[in-house]
């Protein structure tokens, strides 16, 4: 922790957001209801750099292509996992918050776990959601690794070997797969790197068609 602490120094660490929607009429704000929990991560300490990154911003946009998927992976998950809650981290991110994050993890081990901002990562487009789930008591279930883990043991790709070794538990393991279910069921393609991370579409589709979020 102490590389990404001291990786901030002299950085500005509050994106210039606007007042109420900053991004424009084809972003959706999501907010919290019986299904969809918000904990936006990178407006507390609670993530991998150890800062509030997003200043006052606590809310969570997203292209409204991704919105109706999230709806619909929230509606899913009332009929299959009923008292269960999506319980998101992330939403649109700024590639100014990228490049921050860049700027951290460039030329270490936790660089493959944070898009290049020259590319851009989906979430500048409002094209990806980072999130987890709330069982029934309304506790953040264990998935094996908190959020912005960025260790093999979050990779969706090594999870059978993970469970085999004694890595994962078969639960958290299961957890995982009721969150998968809901998300990929409602359109959304998993990354293989990140457990918690979801895209609404491609990144081809995405980067040719739509614009950034500067």
């Amino acid at each position: 922790m102490g590389l990404f602490l001291s990786a901030f120094t002299g950085m500005s660490m509050t994106p210039n957001w606007a007042a109420a929607n900053p991004f424009g009429p084809d972003y959706v704000e999501i907010t919290a209801n019986d299904v969809i929990a918000l904990d936006i991560r990178y407006a507390t300490t609670h993530n991998f750099t150890g800062r509030n990154v997003y200043g006052t911003h606590n809310t969570c946009f997203l292209h409204q292509q991704a919105a109706a998927k999230l709806f619909r992976a929230a509606e899913l998950l009332r009929t299959y996992s009923p008292g269960y809650k999506l319980l998101v981290f992330d939403c649109l991110r700024p590639r100014s918050v990228q490049r921050l994050f860049w700027g951290v993890v460039k030329g270490t081990p936790q660089q493959p776990y944070v898009a290049n901002p020259d590319k851009g990562s989906l979430h500048n487009f409002g094209f990806a959601v980072d999130l987890s789930l709330l069982g029934p008591d309304g506790h953040e279930l264990d998935m094996g690794t908190p959020f912005d883990a960025f260790t093999e043991a979050a990779q969706p790709k090594l999870e059978t070997k993970l469970l085999a070794k004694g890595v994962l538990t078969q639960p958290q393991l299961e957890r995982r797969m009721i969150l998968r279910r809901v998300m990929t069921e409602a359109g959304f393609l998993q990354l293989p790197n990140e457990w918690w991370h979801y895209d609404a579409l491609d990144g081809k589709t995405v980067r040719k068609n739509y614009r950034i979020v500067e």
